[in-house]
C-alpha cells in the first residue's frame, strides 16, 4: 500500500477528472494533472462491472498501488488517476508490473512535450 501523502483524496478526485489530461491503452484509462506537491499522487480505480466482488476489487487495488509505490513515476509532481480495463484481468503482476512501466514512461512524456 502507499503512503496517504501519496494518494488521492477523494474530494479532488472530481477536480482530476474535469481539469486532468487523458491517456489510454488497452488495459488503463488514465487521467493526470501536474499538482503542487512535493511528490505524485495516485488514485486506482477498479469498477464494480469488472470485478463483483469488494475482496476481488482490493486485491487488484493493492497490487497496482503496490506497482507504483515501487516503480518511479514522472519527476514532475503529478496527480494520477487510474481506470482498469478488463483486459488487465488475465495479466500476471510481472505483466501489469511492465504495463504501469510503460504508463508511467507515457506521462512523463507527454507531461515533457507540454511543459518543453
Amino acid at each position: 500500500m502507499i503512503s496517504k501523502t501519496q494518494r488521492i483524496s477523494t474530494s479532488q478526485i472530481a477536480w482530476l477528472m474535469r481539469k486532468g489530461a487523458r491517456l489510454s491503452n488497452e488495459f488503463f484509462s488514465v487521467k493526470f494533472h501536474l499538482n503542487k506537491r512535493a511528490n505524485n499522487r495516485y488514485s486506482v480505480v477498479v469498477s464494480k462491472k469488472l470485478l463483483k466482488l469488494a475482496t476481488d476489487r482490493n486485491n487488484l487495488r493493492r497490487q497496482l498501488y503496490e506497482i507504483l509505490r515501487t516503480l518511479s513515476g514522472p519527476t514532475q509532481p503529478t496527480d494520477i488517476m487510474i481506470s482498469l480495463k478488463p483486459a488487465i484481468l488475465p495479466l500476471t503482476f510481472a505483466q501489469k508490473q511492465t504495463q504501469i512501466a510503460s504508463l508511467l514512461q507515457q506521462i512523463s512524456s507527454k507531461l515533457n512535450t507540454n511543459n518543453g
